[in-house]
């Protein structure tokens, strides 16, 4: 792992001083050599660029690291969640919200620069420094308290892995009559996912807790000849239907959901088999 992963905050903080000391000692440079007034832009956005590092990198940095998503060892499963979170905010709330609150984001960075020029140059220069620094920090504040309050949504109930049972269907042909959406697992769901999974479904569920229709790709040999998107070790977790409550207002909501959740018809996924048609 490298330096910049293992401490990312020491890491900005060193290449920002690292500027304001190369930037100050150029400042002295072209002060003695008198280089004229084409380096005075070169010294102001050299510290501009350098406040940046020094002041908004840790706030950048904590809002990516902060666990949106419950804790897991694995960040690629955490990164997936994020970015699905993502699709279903927009899909469930619309970009309204989101608009707004980009326009909030950036309005706050020409609020707060007016007001450094106003109370730097009127009341005291350490207050428009200050203003300086909250024109920079602010937008990402809300972009970040905004991202944060719309993904606690989809955690809305802690510990929802506990409220999912899992058992085997009775018959797998009158399961593809049913044709549930389903989804592939690789390998053992895990807790977070299994969690993220449950929050989903709430808006659509008739009760808390949600029984979900588990085979296994072995299992579904026995039956069908597999579809070619399939490996051994994969888990199928179907959705029995009866089990939501999906009125004519939100079941095209639901079916656009399952799309960004990369939910799969039974059918497509269990192909019939002519020996077992037989039987």
């Amino acid at each position: 792992m490298r330096f910049s992963e293992r401490h990312p905050y020491l890491f900005w903080q060193l290449i920002g001083w690292g500027l304001m000391a190369a930037d100050f000692g150029f400042l002295i440079v072209s002060a003695l050599n008198d280089f004229g007034e084409w380096c005075y832009p070169i010294i102001v956005f050299t510290f501009i660029g350098a406040l940046f590092a020094v002041t908004v990198s840790p706030v950048i940095i904590w809002f990516t690291r902060r666990r949106e998503v419950p804790h897991n060892s694995d960040e690629l499963l955490e990164k997936a969640i994020r970015a699905k979170i993502g699709e279903l905010r927009r899909a469930r709330y619309g970009a309204g919200s989101e608009v707004i609150a980009a326009i909030l984001a950036f309005s706050s960075i020409f609020v707060f620069m007016f007001a450094a020029y106003i109370l730097g140059d009127r009341v005291h220069l350490a207050l428009g420094f200050a203003s300086m620094v909250l024109a920079l920090i602010t937008p990402f504040l809300i972009i970040g308290l905004y991202s944060a309050s719309t993904a606690k949504k989809f955690f809305s109930v802690k510990n929802g892995e506990k409220l999912i049972d899992f058992i085997t269907p009775p018959d797998l042909k009158q399961l593809g009559n049913e044709n549930p959406p389903t989804f592939i697992i690789r390998g053992e769901p895990d807790a977070v996912l299994l969690n993220f999974f449950r929050n989903w479904l709430q808006p659509y569920m008739r009760e808390d807790r949600l029984t979900l229709y588990r085979i296994t790709a072995p299992e579904l040999c026995r039956n069908y000849r597999p579809s070619s998107v399939l490996e051994y070790g994969d888990i199928l977790l179907c959705i029995p239907t009866e089990q939501l409550e999906l009125t004519k207002e939100n079941e095209a909501r639901f079916r656009t959901e399952c799309d960004i959740m990369n939910a799969i018809r039974f059918s497509f996924l269990a192909v019939s088999d002519n020996k077992t048609d037989k039987d």
